[in-house]
């Protein structure tokens, strides 16, 4: 996991701000989570850290461009993925320079739309493909009115503009196919993908209308009459409330307790209708493929699973349809990836009081909270995979040679990250470890290896 391969090849026009970056990145990857003053370990690094996140010659884009194209080789290497395409809120305590407000006028932040590539066999996270942020006016608030605009000139249009990126990017090295909640359910997104021919995964939020065999009707109204195809028992994992979170959220996405689930799966090939205030500038009907996911034998007060998932990829045959809502499943990881940039990386913690220095910032951090997402998950997807192919020998042998880890030869990844954990003050018997301790774990490594390299005279990587 070497933090350089994603930036060294930044361009800034300057070979100082280029080297810059590098050391840069380098610092904070060792501590994702502490502030900057912090990791930066003296005041003429954090001046330099401060002048160089404020310089008007470094953009997001040039920090981002290395980190994209690492990200579509390894999209090439495994050959189909898909692209998880979400949206998340970065909210600070105080007001920052031209960044605006993310709900009331009172809030302070930004949004920002993130497109996170995940093999579509292992589901290991590849890397980001696109960030676009995105700014909200104080005093201004979306009316009825903006639903007769057309799509580019709303803020849904972030959707397919960030889809089109990512294929121009991806440049057809390997296939994409992009999976999206239900936030993405607008008919002119459906159009847009199917006129580009994009390869999509959509999970419905209206029950649109729809043909069917005896006129006009609802998607449901087709898909009861759709035969299931297989099952499946999932366990379906915990929703709790968080702190700042709208109420409104528990009605979208109501909370749970863990529990074990039967889902039932069938498909059909639907003929959605064009809503009436969308007038010509789209087609009238869109046919496309929807899976049913919902969940059965419920006991009473539980609200049963329902997914409507509407589709591109084929669904002739179980085989097919189980590939859609694996998929589906895969678009989570964009939101454990959140919580990496939050937390493992606090990102909302920093102390930076320009949106140029806010937006620099984040793109540094993007791909530091790639790898601990790919640390963390490699490690429970895949127990078997061997450490090596994760960490260079260099690290293996310190945590093999550790006092408190002693770390087994020729361990497993998720037994490498347990250690690392444990370096940071993790104790095994309280499960899986969290981003801080994860951090923390991580930055005593590579001190470790900085220190052992320096004595060995060998290369890091």
């Amino acid at each position: 996991m070497d933090m350089r391969g994603e930036v060294a090849t930044a361009e800034f026009g300057d070979k100082r701000l280029n080297a810059r970056l590098v050391r840069l990145a380098e610092q904070l990857a060792k501590a994702p989570d502490q502030s900057f003053p912090k990791a930066a370990g003296s005041d003429a690094a954090l001046e330099a850290t401060y002048r160089f996140l404020g310089n008007e010659a470094v953009t997001p884009a040039a920090i981002l461009q290395p980190h994209i194209a690492a990200t579509v080789a390894r999209c090439a290497a495994a050959a189909v993925v898909f692209v998880a395409h979400d949206t998340t809120e970065f909210s600070f305590s105080t007001e920052r320079d031209g960044i605006g407000r993310v709900a009331g006028d009172g809030t302070h932040g930004f949004l920002g739309h993130f497109a996170l590539a995940v093999a579509a066999k292992g589901r290991a996270p590849l890397g980001v493909l696109g960030m676009e942020p995105f700014f909200r006016e104080r005093g201004k608030r979306t009316g009825r009115q903006r639903r007769h605009q057309a799509m580019d000139d709303k803020e849904s249009g972030r959707w397919l503009q960030l889809v089109q990126r990512v294929d121009e990017a991806v440049g057809g090295v390997a296939s994409t196919v992009h999976v999206m909640d239900r936030e993405a359910d607008a008919y002119e997104l459906l159009a847009g993908l199917s006129a580009g021919k994009h390869r999509f995964i959509v999970r419905l939020q209206f029950d649109r209308a729809a043909d069917t065999t005896i006129g006009r009707g609802r998607i449901s109204d087709v898909m009861k009459r759709s035969r299931t195809l297989l099952t499946r028992d999932v366990t379906l994992s915990a929703r709790v409330p968080k702190q700042r979170e709208p109420p409104s959220r528990g009605k979208k996405h109501p909370f749970r307790r863990t529990r074990s689930a039967k889902l039932s799966i069938s498909a059909s090939s639907v003929t959605i209708r064009r809503p009436a205030h969308l007038g010509s500038r789209v087609p009238e009907t869109l046919r496309l493929n929807v899976v049913r996911v919902v969940e059965k034998n419920v006991r009473l007060g539980i609200d049963p699973v329902e997914w409507r998932l509407v589709t591109s990829e084929s669904i002739d045959g179980a085989d097919n349809v189980a590939v859609v809502v694996d998929g589906y499943r895969a678009r989570w990881l964009i939101e454990e990836y959140f919580r990496a940039l939050k937390q493992g990386c606090a990102y909302e913690k920093r102390q930076l009081e320009s949106k140029h220095a806010l937006l620099n910032a984040l793109a540094v951090f993007i791909p530091i909270a790639w790898q601990l997402l790919a640390l963390r998950q490699l490690s429970r997807d895949d127990e078997k995979l061997p450490a090596s192919r994760i960490l260079s020998p260099l690290k293996l042998m310190l945590l093999q040679r550790h006092r408190d880890v002693r770390l087994r030869p020729n361990a497993t990844i998720r037994e490498a990250m347990f250690a690392i954990a444990a370096l940071g003050g993790h104790i095994t018997n309280n499960g899986d470890p969290g981003w801080l301790v994860l951090g923390r774990g991580y930055e005593d490594l590579l001190l470790l290896e900085r220190g052992a390299a320096l004595a060995l005279g060998c290369d890091q990587s």
